[in-house]
């Protein structure tokens, strides 16, 4: 009787333990959300709601194209300046720093918003408001992100926030470009990083994964003739023509999320007038993968079309598909106390059409390639991304700020 006793109170024990160690999954609470500290925070932000906005504008109609973001920079690195942040610098690549000291046992922890755009030669820009929406290029990526940082961090100061952890906030340079200033600030660090939090991405999409891209440009070339002397004479167009439409033959997962894995044919031209074979003709593919061996498996496919392709026809053919941006995915990152933290915090505020999965093309892809767990948070809703009629909503920018001071507060339950 004794010894079954025991057996139940451990089974007992065993359960209340387990309890624990689910509950424990997220370091959000909503005691947390309703604490005096956070509903002052949130009325801060409330009530500043036209000087955001206000900002938002002026930020946005700063230009900043990959690799001219100096402008951006200068305002950003004196708002850091201005809010109190601790050695602020702009570094050798472009991007700007600022540190939050905490506790010297605290984690390291980055929150990274980029300061690029994909406008190349845009240099004059006005924003349109038109009720809840700012309509302008760059106002939603990522120059809302950059909004959401400052205020944030103008909110915590508020309430005299006093860090456990050390926060290192950057503005970041040639995102768009692969992740460029991202990269070499990691590379060029000596601190050792335990989490990176990029604001990027629509509102409600949070990425735990690494997208690999395996995509480039294929040229196939021949000697080219006048229409009247071509027949058997190698045309690159027939070659582009034969090999697109074999690559689309390559059947690829859309299931499961870890290996999900799309290709597309964006660009092919070829040939300066009518009445001629080409000398040279391409096509590029974007393809991309959450899991290597897909990547690569498609990879190899594409290659021997190609090389199959150039032999039928008797075209030369030249391959480039770039190998340097591989697909990474940390195990068990979906059940991660990051993931589960943000994703609490996402449901608590309501956020609509919440998506989760490994599929990330954001600055946490070079921590995720790094061993670091590292997520994106949506800094608003956004419409018409990468195009001249980009469009952001205003309201959702508000969210996107309770929805990283809501992170960092939790993440502060983390002591140890």
């Amino acid at each position: 009787m004794k010894k079954g006793l025991n057996l139940v109170i451990l089974l007992i024990a065993a359960f209340i333990f387990s309890q624990k160690l689910i509950n424990s999954e997220s370091l959000f609470s909503e005691k947390i959300a309703f604490s005096d500290k956070v509903q002052k925070i949130f009325s801060f932000i409330e009530k500043n709601r036209e000087k955001i906005i206000k900002e938002w504008i002026l930020l946005t109609e700063i230009p900043a194209p990959s690799g001219y973001e100096r402008e951006r920079a200068k305002y950003m690195e004196k708002k850091f300046n201005e809010i109190g942040l601790e050695n602020v610098y702009i570094d050798k690549f472009g991007n700007v720093i600022g540190i939050w000291k905490g506790n010297p046992k605290g984690k390291n922890i980055i929150f990274s918003a980029h300061m690029d755009t994909v406008f190349q030669g845009v240099w004059k820009i006005k924003v349109k408001r038109d009720g809840n929406v700012l309509k302008a290029p760059g106002i939603g990526d990522d120059t809302a992100s950059c909004i959401n940082l400052l205020w944030t961090l103008r909110a915590l100061k508020y309430i005299n926030f006093k860090p456990f952890h050390n926060y290192y906030f950057l503005a970041t340079v040639g995102e768009e470009i692969g992740f460029k200033g991202m990269r070499q600030f990691l590379d060029n660090s000596n601190e050792k990083f335990d989490y990176i939090i990029a604001l990027d991405g629509d509102l409600g999409k949070l990425h735990y994964g690494a997208l690999g891209f395996g995509g480039g440009k294929i040229v196939f070339r021949g000697s080219g003739a006048h229409t009247m002397q071509s027949r058997g004479i190698p045309n690159p167009n027939l070659a582009v023509a034969k090999a697109i439409d074999r690559i689309y033959r390559i059947e690829v997962p859309s299931n499961p999320p870890e290996k999900w894995t799309i290709y597309n044919v964006g660009r092919i031209n070829g040939g300066k007038v009518n009445n001629a074979v080409p000398q040279e003709s391409f096509f590029t593919i974007d393809l991309r993968s959450a899991n290597q061996e897909e990547l690569e498996k498609v990879q190899r496919k594409i290659e021997e079309i190609c090389l199959e392709v150039a032999r039928e026809t008797g075209c030369k053919v030249e391959i480039n598909l770039n190998r340097k941006e591989k697909a990474h995915q940390l195990p068990g990152a979906r059940n991660s106390l990051l993931v589960k933290t943000a994703e609490d915090i996402l449901n608590f505020l309501e956020i609509k059409d919440i998506k989760i999965n490994p599929l990330g093309s954001t600055e946490a892809n070079t921590g995720i390639e790094r061993g670091i767990p590292s997520i994106n948070l949506g800094r608003t809703y956004c419409r018409y991304k990468h195009s001249l009629r980009e469009e952001a909503d205003i309201d959702g920018l508000f969210l996107a700020i309770k929805q990283i001071i809501l992170m960092i507060l939790s993440l502060e339950q983390e002591k140890y």
